[in-house]
């Protein structure tokens, strides 16, 4: 003998699955709503001027070598950043640009090797890099986190020059801007070793602003570039790639001193970008102590920077 359902249970159970179809259905477009960028942001900095609002995890590095430790004397004839008026910012025109995600540093993918956790993508690099050249260097830092890349990528760098500009009206005395990025790469072998431990490499680039009426001081930028390129393969030979000069502007006329400095690849893990800090902040802090330009007349500052710059060097002919 069949059984027969009861018409009211099928109603009641047909009731159930449409609710539980419409939360979903709802519940689906909550999260791409909350996914898409907000035209009308204003960006304003994650981290503060002083501390990271949320402190990244410095384990995957070496301990900073305390202040008190460095010998002073480095910076008596060269560019000092030290003392307690802001000197360096560190930003990110691309801030949500990560790495290839492993299991001791997993994250959520906003887009193809990108993420809004800020411990996983480059803001983390770019907070490993402050702290080491304020703790070891004694170096005056501000890194912003602001997230310039809402509502298009296209316009980012329009973003991040405004805030550049808003932070060296407020402080003057800023001399040195540093936009850290990644680059990409599907070569997941490459790397350096250092100390033994696997270390993704680096790669300046330089800016010639060939579009643009108000240019960046290309000979300085690209002497300061090549001295840190110099500074980091003394470390290792690999360490570096050749620095790479570009027909765009990449905010590199703004302040006496700019990097744009590609920390790895996504095609690198999180680990290996951080290994990269301790020897990218010592290869700067010489650089910066062999850089006697900030003293000197703007005359005498250009006629010294195109001394150190080879005919030609590194000018992309595309």
């Amino acid at each position: 003998m069949k059984h027969r359902m009861n018409p009211k249970t099928c109603v009641w159970e047909e009731s159930i699955i449409r609710f539980l179809f419409a939360l979903l259905l709802f519940l689906s477009m909550l999260r791409v709503i909350d996914m898409l960028p907000d035209a009308n942001l204003v960006a304003t900095p994650a981290f503060s001027e002083t501390a990271p609002a949320q402190p990244v995890p410095m384990d995957e590095i070496d301990t900073p070598t305390p202040i008190e430790d460095v010998d002073i004397e480095l910076f008596s004839q060269g560019l000092d950043l030290r003392g307690q008026d802001p000197k360096i910012l560190i930003y990110h025109t691309h801030s949500t640009e990560a790495y290839t995600a492993t299991a001791s540093s997993p994250y959520v993918q906003t887009g193809s090797f990108r993420t809004a956790d800020p411990s996983k993508s480059v803001l983390a690099v770019g907070e490993a890099l402050a702290q080491r050249l304020r703790i070891q260097y004694g170096f005056s830092v501000i890194h912003d986190t602001t997230d310039h890349e809402p509502p298009s990528l296209k316009t980012a760098y329009e973003r991040s020059e405004k805030t550049m500009r808003r932070y060296l009206e407020k402080h003057p005395s800023l001399i040195l801007f540093i936009d850290i990025h990644r680059d990409a790469s599907s070569d997941e072998k490459d790397y350096v070793m250092v100390d033994e431990t696997p270390t993704a490499r680096l790669m300046c680039v330089v800016g010639q602003g060939i579009k643009y009426a108000d240019k960046p001081d290309f000979d300085r930028n690209f002497a300061l570039a090549a001295s840190l390129t110099e500074n980091l393969r003394h470390i290792e030979k690999r360490l570096a790639r050749d620095v790479r000069v570009k027909t765009g502007r990449y905010n590199q006329h703004i302040g006496q001193l700019s990097l744009l400095i590609e920390v790895g690849h996504n095609a690198n893990t999180l680990e290996q970008a951080l290994h990269a800090v301790p020897s990218l902040a010592e290869s700067l802090a010489l650089t910066l102590a062999e850089t006697t330009v900030a003293s000197a007349s703007e005359e005498a500052q250009n006629a010294f920077i195109r001394l150190l710059v080879p005919q030609g060097a590194g000018i992309d002919k595309e």
